[in-house]
């Protein structure tokens, strides 16, 4: 519907000012409050904010820049504010509203290191602890503000809030009497029956089906499996959070499961079969359940993942205990429904031909034995292997909320279906380390994917291979040493070749606009061998319970250059899903090592390996870091259309 033709309800500023004092010992909060309540009528539908009773000024003893670990598990220490939103629309029309921020004029904190979150009143969580600056963009009309939390209702409803504020901990300007201000605002308007995904899916089913394109579904104990070719099965592509989805079923309580295109990254399951506690389940709801937008607002938080194990090539329904966890994997059974009507499963041409075999060796949730885990391999069928000594893909599922609406896009891999409350598009100066991990980025007329920020810089992995001319360049890791480190040697190594500052080497070739852009990053050099976390890769402690991010990390290092590889465990660290980056796949090299004379790589088929540095000869995707101060000038972040990117203060 076109904005200017919304009703708007109501726009209700409610201004909460936060003075933080990072040299001494406490802070003070102080919440401007009104004595009495907001109402507003516009054509009988009535909307009201309060802020609930309570001294204004609040004394908080964690000033200082705390994790959100520790804010969670303190919360009761912590101070907060609470308002209630109430109203609606009697005659059962649809309300949008929307709490958004604003910031104050005069803050001296940068709100990239200001922490939000919103609960009920119960505390149960409502809004995820988020970095101010990387929240979406509000829809309200001329402001810049952040949508806090949004949603679509009907009737009358009653709501409370609690927010609270603290500074991240990857603040480190030790300088006294700092402030941040902002304003909670509330939006609202009438907006037209919202489009729900799972029925526009059910729509596409029907209208996809021809003579061509038959039996797209297969109807079980009240779940529709989407089975078929990538042929008949192309209205099903979804983007969210920077990442592209395959929707594989629409479940019986109408939550839609779906499973990312590309492999993210390759990496041992464990030591044993079980799922949970197992390396692939940390990495998933850990490490890549990190990188979702808006996550507890889109995806189910109380999905359960069967792993009943399986020996058959025709894979049963799996029964018995299932594994809670926002983030999976599919089992052999999904697996299997996604090719079934295409015939015998024993037919190459069947399993060949689903929409989910995408040509590399990825994991299942599915144990086969006490020994054996099942997998898919690069031809699409059913393999099994150790969970050990072998590293394949890793392709996360989740099951998106059954009220989830759509915002855009037609459902194809061109133009996917993108979801409300998933990140807006960037606008024109909006800074590239305020994006979600998996978005495209042009820089110097090649694209890169965003791997994740780090210490306000923004990492990128190249999308394609370095090539000569059309073809893939292919080289020996070093010579004889699995250390990186070996800047200034010769160019017929990666080592040498990628830092070389001279026009033949490939930083030394990168155009002087784009070179100032980039800045040294920190690269981790742990061993990730066999039967290893992949967090050796980066943290000092193999089997610490602690996240990627909060872990101590290893004093093996390097920095020394602007050019670099993704390691094992990383975002994007494995080959491309459907062979974007050419007919020409190579191996190639990761910055890991695997042992003391050799060093890990990624196979032509998807799966983790290794190999001697100066005897094999791989390809490289590069990594590199850019400054802080980059921005975007155009493009929407997706594979077809990156962002274009400026840097005004760069020299």
């Amino acid at each position: 519907m076109d904005k200017l033709k919304r009703k708007k309800i109501l726009i209700i500023s409610i201004l909460a000012i936060v003075i933080l004092g990072l040299g001494g010992t406490f802070a003070f909060f102080t919440f401007l409050k009104s004595s009495e309540a907001f109402i507003l009528t516009t054509e009988g539908v009535p909307m009201q904010v309060e802020f609930k009773e309570g001294t204004n000024v609040i004394d908080n003893p964690y000033a200082y820049p705390i994790s959100d670990s520790f804010a969670k598990e303190n919360l009761s220490k912590l101070e907060y504010v609470d308002f209630k939103v109430s109203g609606g629309t009697p005659n059962n029309e649809y309300l949008y509203y929307e709490l958004y921020l604003t910031e104050e004029n005069g803050n001296t904190i940068d709100s990239n290191f200001i922490k939000v979150y919103l609960t009920d009143e119960n505390n149960q969580e409502v809004v995820e602890p988020s970095i101010y600056n990387s929240l979406s963009q509000s829809t309200s009309e001329n402001t810049n503000g952040k949508i806090l939390y949004n949603e679509t209702l009907t009737g009358m409803f009653d709501k409370t809030y609690r927010l609270y504020v603290w500074i991240d901990s990857t603040y480190s300007q030790n300088t006294e009497h700092q402030t941040f201000a902002f304003k909670v605002n509330l939006y609202a308007y009438n907006t037209e029956k919202p489009n729900p995904l799972n029925d526009t899916i059910k729509e596409q089913i029907t209208s996809h089906t021809t003579d061509t394109c038959k039996n797209l579904t297969i109807e079980e104990d009240g779940i529709t499996y989407l089975s078929g070719t990538n042929d008949c099965i192309n209205f099903n592509y979804v983007w969210y959070s920077g990442k592209l989805w395959r929707i594989t079923a629409i479940n019986k309580d109408n939550t839609i499961k779906m499973i990312t295109q590309d492999e993210i990254t390759a990496i041992n399951w464990n030591t044993n079969t079980t799922y949970q506690g197992s390396w692939i389940y940390q990495w998933l709801n850990e490490d890549f359940l990190d990188t979702l937008e808006n996550q507890q607002n889109i995806i189910a938080q109380d999905s359960k993942w069967y792993a009943t194990a399986d020996d058959s090539s025709t894979p049963a329904k799996p029964a018995g205990t299932t594994i809670a966890g926002k983030v999976g994997l599919l089992n052999a059974y999904e697996y299997y429904q996604s090719y079934k009507n295409l015939g015998a499963v024993d037919n190459s041409e069947a399993y060949g031909s689903g929409y989910l075999n995408i040509g590399y060796y990825w994991w299942l949730i599915t144990p086969y034995s006490s020994s054996s885990v099942r997998s898919v391999n690069n031809t699409g069928n059913l393999y099994l292997y150790s969970p050990g000594s072998n590293s394949y893909g890793v392709r996360p599922s989740v099951n998106l909320k059954s009220e989830i609406k759509i915002s855009g896009g037609a459902g194809t891999k061109e133009d996917p279906y993108r979801i409300e409350g998933d990140k807006e598009v960037a606008k024109v100066d909006d800074k590239l380390n305020s994006r979600v991990s998996g978005e495209y980025v042009n820089f110097d007329g090649k694209k890169y994917r965003i791997v994740g920020i780090e210490n306000d810089t923004t990492k990128l992995t190249s999308v394609d291979y370095v090539r000569s001319g059309s073809s893939v360049m292919t080289k020996n890791f070093s010579s004889g040493t699995t250390n990186y480190g070996s800047v200034g040697t010769s160019t017929s190594y990666w080592t040498g070749y990628l830092n070389d500052t001279t026009a033949s080497g490939w930083y030394g070739s990168i155009s002087a606009e784009y070179k100032n852009m980039m800045v040294k990053g920190t690269y981790y050099l742990g061993t990730v061998g066999s039967n290893t976390s992949y967090k050796n890769a980066i943290c000092s402690v193999s089997n610490t319970t602690d996240t990627t991010k909060e872990c101590s990390k290893t004093s093996s290092t390097w920095n020394n250059g602007y050019v670099g590889l993704p390691r094992v465990g990383e975002m994007f660290s494995a080959q491309l899903a459907d062979k974007q980056n050419g007919s020409s796949v190579s191996a190639i090299w990761l910055i890991t090592p695997y042992s003391s004379s050799q060093v890990r790589s990624v196979s032509s088929t998807g799966y983790l390996s290794y190999a001697s540095p100066g005897s094999y000869s791989n390809g490289v995707r590069p990594s590199i870091n850019l400054k802080s101060d980059i921005l975007i000038s155009s493009g929407e972040g997706t594979f077809e259309i990156p962002y274009d990117i400026k840097c005004d203060s760069c020299q």
